[in-house]
């Protein structure tokens, strides 16, 4: 593993992946055609990956490997066949999301390394040693983290950090978006993401208003800050962009890592969405952080694209290489080294009578290196004084060591591939028990208390005389958001203990260090969607498993008979978990009470529920349902759970009748993906 500090860039293709290596990136990730997510870019096939992967060691270039999506149990076998196409040819890394893909990599390709995708949303030392411990490399930081959160991460997590330090930001922590599968059946963590958050929505009612869409990020002019606390690698967004884009945010990084200046106005010009923001990096909270891309920005665009090309038009010579000239009567012999791999060459031609500086001419030919990745470092040289060759054939001996430095350099990894196969569960039939999973105690319909074998609470209200009603069947519910808020969970926690309560659901891959070894169930946040995954997170020590809402009845009968499992079977679902308020747009915190909507360009409404005004996190809940009462015998789980957030204790005894009944919702639900899938 080597230690030098990286600005990574994006290829959607062959073209992007020259315009970033020639403009000075040091990595470059990309897809390949199944399991990325960025399946609307090109993306990469087996033969042009082999050749990316030459090319781009021919240049000291690492390339990494986003195979990031969720899986489903009938596409574990046809993964398994990518990571070993992947292996073979040769990359330096994989980017992974789901536990079963990064099981699978490590089956097959032992040593191969793994990086935690941002869409696994790790925003917390835990997360990280989470990581760790599981053996990955590298961890890529959710975008909402703050100097100061990366800065704490870095240096004790033990493994490589990776920032996002320039393009497109989610309103929505990465991982955690269901707004376009919800909305459009378009999976985000399966690579369809169709930019819901770009659409109009308003939070002054049926106008047209984009109080979702966010500023581009660009926090190039702390790469040097976050070099000097121990980031491993910064990151540009953008494999749907062009190579004009791709070229300017490289250079801008390159020249900002060099202490040289960038043009900030031509970055924005290159790409922004009505400027910039680094509230997030910054650790700021203000609705500046929204913006859209106007006909202004896109006209910009237009005028500096022949300036960009001009970028990558040659390639970029960040490889050092020395020369060695060794001087006889009738024969010369010229090396080259590029300090890993060393030709040496001769020149069978007497020497002449020198009429001029030949050392200075002979370090001006041996420099000639444009065209090539090379640029001269040093040279070594042991001449015969007033003698000379002539330069044509030192040009020649220097053009053919090249040739034969750049293939030498042409190589890819090369690792042990083992076997993997996936023996497909036969499909389960159960009737299942009840969970209830309500926002506050007051939403518990007394008369079906009972109901439920276990009644999930936010962890905020451990201290409500009712927690001692429901001691024997709470499970506190650890906060989505742990932004600053660690040592306040650690603290409930130690408070549930003495209390005598030992359940415990998580919502983040970080939270699993913080209730190890008690009773934990996870909340479908965690994106369980295929029996491997399933078994990867008991046997780190959860015992009751929510399958994620974005697969069908049908794959959620084939999940691994050995673990426990709970199926969302009504509730709102939470379509987008945000740092950013959309409700800022329209009102300050201290005149909100938490709670709102937003509209769509069609005119529906969607609940938003704040946690912690200014410093705390958001939810935009869909506006209608997901109710699978009058089919709940198709669902075949250890358990379902009805969720409650917005509604009253009416409301929520109501729906209980009709669910328990088997009665239909009436009008304004959804089934959600559980008959038709996502794409």
């Amino acid at each position: 593993m080597n230690n030098r500090f990286e600005i990574l860039a994006p290829a959607g293709d062959f073209e992007n992946l020259k315009a970033a290596v020639f403009a000075g990136a040091d990595s470059v990730y990309l897809g390949v055609q199944n399991f990325n997510a960025r399946a609307s870019a090109t993306n990469f096939d087996w033969e042009t990956l082999g050749e990316a992967v030459k090319f781009c060691h021919t240049r000291n270039v690492t390339v990494n490997v986003t195979l990031n999506t969720i899986l489903y149990d009938t596409e574990l076998e046809s993964f398994a066949d990518t990571v070993k196409n992947v292996a073979e040819c040769g990359v330096d890394a994989v980017i992974l999301q789901d536990l079963a893909a990064a099981k699978i990599v490590k089956e097959i390709a032992p040593r191969l390394a793994r990086h935690g995708s941002t869409q696994m949303a790790v925003h917390t030392l835990e997360g990280a040693l989470q990581l760790k411990e599981m053996g990955f490399t590298r961890v890529i930081l959710a975008r909402e983290c703050s100097f100061e959160k990366i800065k704490y991460i870095t240096e004790n997590c033990g493994i490589e950090t990776e920032v996002f330090i320039h393009g497109a930001l989610c309103v929505c922590l990465s991982g955690q978006c269901y707004a376009s599968t919800f909305l459009g059946g378009r999976s985000g963590n399966r690579g369809r993401c169709a930019g819901t958050c770009r659409l109009p929505f308003s939070a002054k009612g049926p106008q047209e208003d984009y109080h979702l869409s966010l500023k581009d990020l660009c926090a190039v002019d702390m790469i040097k800050q976050l070099k000097d606390i121990g980031v491993k690698c910064v990151k540009i967004e953008g494999r749907l962009r062009t190579p004009e884009y791709v070229a300017g945010a490289v250079d801008a990084c390159r020249k900002a890592v060099n202490d040289e200046s960038f043009d900030k106005q031509m970055l924005r010009d290159t790409f922004s969405r009505s400027g910039f923001t680094n509230n997030y990096i910054e650790g700021k909270f203000s609705n500046d952080i929204f913006g859209v891309r106007t006909k202004e920005d896109s006209q910009r665009t237009k005028e500096v694209l022949p300036q960009l090309r001009q970028l990558y038009r040659r390639e970029g010579q960040y490889v050092p290489v020395s020369f060695t000239f060794e001087m006889g009567e009738n024969s010369s012999v010229l090396s080259v080294s590029d300090g890993k791999n060393q030709f040496s060459a001769t020149i069978e031609e007497a020497v002449q009578d020198s009429q001029g500086d030949f050392e200075k001419s002979l370090s001006n030919a041996l420099a000639k290196l444009g065209g090539t990745p090379f640029y001269l470092e040093k040279t070594d040289f042991k001449l015969i004084q007033g003698k000379y060759l002539p330069l044509a054939a030192v040009n020649e001996a220097r053009r053919q060591l090249v040739s034969r430095l750049l293939e030498a350099r042409s190589t890819k990894n090369e690792y042990e591939i083992c076997s993997w196969s996936f023996a497909q569960n036969k499909p389960r039939y159960q009737k299942p028990k009840y969970i209830g999973r309500f926002e506050n105690y007051g939403q518990i319909p007394q008369k079906y208390a009972d109901l439920f074998e276990y009644i999930i609470m936010p962890i905020e209200h451990i201290h409500q005389p009712e927690t001692e009603l429901y001691k024997n069947k709470v499970v506190f519910e650890l906060t989505r958001d742990m932004f600053g808020g660690t040592q306040k969970l650690k603290a409930l926690i130690s408070a549930a203990e003495d209390m005598g309560i030992d359940r415990f659901c998580v919502q983040n891959i970080g939270h699993l260090p913080l209730v190890k070894g008690k009773n934990v169930f996870s909340s479908f946040t965690l994106n369980v969607s295929n029996s491997v995954a399933a078994q990867q997170y008991k046997e780190l020590g959860v015992n009751f498993v929510t399958l994620s809402p974005e697969i069908t009845l049908e794959n959620i009968k084939r999940i691994d008979h050995s673990v426990k499992t709970i199926v969302y079977a009504y509730g709102n679902i939470p379509l987008m978990l945000t740092k950013s308020c959309p409700l800022s747009n329209v009102r300050s915190c201290d005149k909100c009470d938490g709670k709102g909507w937003l509209t769509d360009r069609k005119g529906v409404k969607m609940p938003v529920v704040c946690h912690g005004k200014a410093k705390g996190y958001r939810e935009i809940f869909n506006a209608v349902p997901i109710y699978m009462g009058d089919r709940k015998e198709e669902i075949s789980s250890d358990y379902i759970s009805l969720n409650f957030t917005v509604e009253t204790q009416h409301q929520a005894e109501n729906v209980i009748e009709k669910f328990v009944s088997g009665n239909a919702f009436g009008k304004d639900f959804t089934r959600g993906l559980y008959y038709k899938g996502s794409i």
